[in-house]
């Protein structure tokens, strides 16, 4: 379920005190946790306990979460991984999910929204996870307009593109790049293309995706003017390196009609999203000869700045030649 369908179903009355969070976006689970706790506290007080299983035993949390105080009845738990909960507690805080105490509001947040294990099946029997994954290019524009109207600012079409292509990573990411922006732009109140040039702290991201996508449509000349510039300002070899096998690997899992890491992996995987997002088109422009033989070459590249004196800028040309020349 949607973030926006579930707070549509909280503001009618249609709504358990216990909710299931999949996904690793920080922020959107912080965002959805505020929103419940206007709605089911507004402005009285309570008492927050932050639960992990990988710091307390599972008996410890379900008398947390069945010690009864008189004088303090609005309580929030949030307990993350509880799917490491085991045995006899696993199964209480199972029933507590079903029937909580009077005043609790729980949330249970599961960073990995591919999660699948025998408590997660039977959570969401009769919970259905609420959706806190880092959104596509499409919602991640509604967010930012979103994000941007919350600081009173306005920003245009083309500079929020160019936004999400620089901090689109994540809503986390996102959400920074537009406070520090707004704080540099003011009093002014619209944002222009030039302000995120000039006081993104993501431009060392930004150059990496820009010559991520020459070099992935085999723009020759635009891959080695980009890469010079890159390894002749703040960023090194290696990192181009890391990144540049990161591409390799997702188009050949993509070649070997795998659905690739970025269809069923949860975790961080180090590429801006405008290179994620046109993985398949990629990987069209490329043979798995072409792929096996750049990932060889990577290597070797690797191999030497670990073990003998190397010229960046010389290995990437020359990569950038034997791969797209």
């Amino acid at each position: 379920m949607k973030i926006k369908e579930a707070l549509k179903s909280i503001s009618k009355g249609l709504t358990h005190p216990v909710f299931l969070l999949k996904g690793d976006d920080h922020f959107l689970q912080q965002f959805f946790i505020e929103k419940v706790l206007k709605f089911f506290f507004n402005d009285s007080s309570y008492t927050k306990t932050l639960m992990l299983p990988d710091d307390m035993s599972g008996k410890e949390i379900i008398e947390k979460l069945t010690i009864t105080d008189l004088f303090e009845n609005s309580k929030l738990f949030i307990i993350r991984d509880p799917h490491k909960i085991i045995g006899k507690s696993s199964a209480d805080l199972f029933e507590i999910c079903k029937k909580p105490n009077p005043g609790h509001l729980i949330f249970l947040i599961i960073d990995n929204w591919f999660a699948k294990t025998a408590f997660t099946a039977k959570i969401e029997s009769f919970l259905e996870p609420i959706d806190t994954q880092s959104p596509f290019e499409k919602d991640m524009i509604r967010w930012a307009k979103y994000l941007i109207n919350e600081k009173q600012k306005t920003i245009d079409s083309k500079a929020v593109s160019y936004l999400i292509n620089m901090a689109g990573e994540s809503i986390v990411h996102l959400n920074n790049e537009i406070n520090k922006i707004c704080i540099c732009i003011e009093p002014r109140q619209h944002i222009k293309v030039e302000d995120l040039e000039q006081f993104s702290g993501w431009r060392r991201e930004r150059g990496l995706w820009e010559f991520l996508l020459a070099y992935s449509s085999k723009n020759f000349e635009k891959s080695v003017e980009i890469g010079k510039s890159l390894i002749q300002g703040s960023s090194q070899l290696s990192s181009l390196i890391i990144s540049l096998t990161n591409l390799y690997q997702e188009m050949l899992f993509i070649k070997m009609k795998k659905n690739g890491t970025f269809d069923s992996y949860s975790g961080f995987i180090p590429l801006p999203i405008s290179i994620k997002k046109k993985i398949g088109y990629f990987a069209a422009n490329f043979s798995q000869e072409e792929i096996r033989k750049a990932l060889k070459l990577l290597y070797g590249i690797d191999k030497r700045k670990k073990s003998e004196t190397t010229d960046d800028e010389v290995e990437l040309i020359h990569f950038i030649g034997k791969t797209i020349g």
